[in-house]
């Protein structure tokens, strides 16, 4: 188990993690070569998914896992135009009865949101959501409507 405490000394800042009674300090080079390395693990993990996704695309594979590998990178960075489009054209190829497409827009609406709480900004998460709104069979307008207003009083940009 650690505790952290962090402190500042005339060298920089410094974080202080005891366990088990030792104490071992961190200096900022120490800090910023795991938080590169953790980055790149990252990026790693992002460029595989995104070349599985394209590979899918290419074979003609709009399934299940392609929503699932699509939604995942769209929640990590919403403003890949690309990623949005092949999402909509997996949607559109699924061919959804008028039931099961509503409940599929709906929780699409919500993985949006999420998209959302990452960039609000995001011009393809606001593109997607007004797609899946005039595909909707029943859109709820009056719960859009708050949601933009939602967003207006966070930022009048938006």
């Amino acid at each position: 188990q650690f505790s952290e405490f962090e402190f500042i000394t005339d060298d920089g800042l410094f974080q202080l993690m005891l366990k088990h009674g030792r104490v071992k300090v961190r200096t900022t080079a120490e800090e910023q070569e795991r938080k590169n390395k953790e980055r790149e693990k990252k990026c790693q993990l992002y460029r595989k998914a995104i070349e599985q996704l394209f590979r899918k695309r290419q074979a003609g594979e709009l399934d299940e896992v392609t929503l699932a590998l699509s939604a995942q990178l769209l929640i990590a960075n919403p403003d890949i135009t690309t990623v949005w489009n092949i999402r909509r054209q997996t949607l559109e190829h699924l061919q959804l009865s008028d039931e099961n497409k509503q409940e599929r827009l709906v929780e699409e609406l919500h993985m949006t949101e999420k998209c959302l709480r990452v960039n609000p900004k995001s011009y393809g998460s606001w593109h997607h959501r007004c797609w899946v709104l005039t595909t909707m069979p029943t859109p709820k307008w009056d719960q859009e409507l708050a949601l933009c207003n939602k967003y207006l009083d966070l930022d009048e940009r938006n």
